[in-house]
Parts: C-alpha cells; structure tokens; sequence
C-alpha cells in the first residue's frame, strides 16, 4: 500500500487548545508535529471562515490561506506543507512565506530533523507509518490510534 497523506509538519511546542479547538488530527514524533490534513475536515472550515484550502502549487493537494491560516492559529512559525504520494515533496515556509519547495527530506533538514540512527529525515519522523491522512478523522479508528496520536473531528 502506498501513501496518500498531506499534512502541516513543525516543531513543537504549538498551541494544543487551538489544534482540539479545530478538530485537527496530530501525531507527535520526535519533538515535531504531524498535523494531518483531511479533505472533508479542510471543506468544512473553509464553510465555516471561507478561507481556500486547495494548492495551486500541482505537487500539493492542500495548501492555500486556511493551511496557513491552521498553522498560525497553532503557533507555527517554520512549517512544511507535505503530500506524501508517488512522489515525497513539501513547501517549506517561514510566517506564510515561501523558502523552499522540494524533496521533502531536504525540508525536513531544513526545520531542523537530524536523521541520525536513522535511514533518513523521513524514517526519523516515522512518516512511513502514516499511511493515509483522512483515517485520523474517523471516529472508528480512534481506539486504535497510539498513544502520540491525537485524533481528528468535523464538528457538526
């Protein structure tokens, strides 16, 4: 099975009141979080503060001003927007703004993920267990979900 995850990756420490306010589903790993973005939960917060969520960058899914906006409200300051498919590429910003764009071990450098004792940036942060975003949004999963990972919700 491949991958078809996207997701908000940074430091820690962030604003956990501000992620369970939002519903955003994480993994902790390493001193960084995974934020893992989940298309039905990204539709209805852009209902909800009409904000865009699509990339226009075509290696991206998700991207635009309520990406951003997330990253913010949780206290991201140096953060990479991922798409782990066929191909593992990221953004890398700094407050909203564009550095980098790319391979996303050499982003994953870039905020500071030191691949010692393992294959690479990648393996360090576990992303290969992280197989499909949207399942850290369902309610069925969450029992099974480990002890790092907090799950995802839609209010309704």
């Amino acid at each position: 099975m491949g991958h078809n995850t996207s997701a908000l990756i940074g430091r820690l420490p962030i604003n956990i009141d501000k992620l369970k306010f939002y519903g955003l589903a994480v993994a902790f790993e390493d001193n960084f979080a995974i934020i893992f973005l989940d298309e039905d939960h990204l539709f209805h917060w852009n209902l909800k503060l009409n904000l865009d969520y699509v990339s226009d960058n075509e290696n991206l899914r998700f991207g635009d001003e309520l990406v951003h906006y997330f990253a913010k409200e949780i206290q991201f300051e140096e953060y990479i927007i991922a798409y782990l498919s066929f191909e593992f590429y990221g953004e890398l910003y700094k407050n909203a703004v564009k550095i980098n764009e790319g391979e996303i071990n050499v982003l994953l450098q870039q905020i500071g993920v030191n691949a010692s004792n393992s294959k690479n940036e990648f393996h360090k942060l576990n992303l290969d267990d992280y197989r499909t975003s949207e399942c850290y949004y369902w309610e069925s999963n969450k029992e099974y979900l480990g002890d790092n990972i907090i799950a995802g919700f839609i209010k309704r």
